[in-house]
């Protein structure tokens, strides 16, 4: 991920070096939260999605997560790509922790 300009420029090259998983990420709306919430409510999201750092079970360990639910971000990686990646912080009440019950069975 080195290769993404922290600055909020978009070039060509940035865009080819991400992944795709990493990529549809691009002007997100992302909720805060915490390891031990992840823990408790999605165990499925075991590492950030940009720089795999695994997931801990702690309040103090800061997280984000779009409404899918379907990956997560570490603090660190959310405040180096916020502006290259346009994204946009939720106050945390949007989480629907419900829908990770249901998760699994529309995949």
């Amino acid at each position: 991920m080195e290769e993404l300009r922290k600055d909020g420029a978009d070039t060509a090259d940035d865009r080819d070096a991400l992944p795709d998983h990493v990529r549809r990420l691009k002007e997100a709306a992302l909720n805060p939260t915490d390891g031990e919430e992840i823990f408790r409510n999605a165990p499925y999201l075991t590492s950030c999605e940009v720089c795999l750092k695994p997931v801990c079970d702690s309040p103090h360990q800061r997280w984000f997560l779009p409404h899918d639910l379907s990956c997560c971000i570490c603090e660190t990686c959310y405040h180096d790509f916020r502006e290259a990646f346009k994204w946009k912080e939720l106050d945390g009440w949007d989480t629907d922790w419900d829908m990770e019950r249901n998760w699994h069975r529309v995949r």
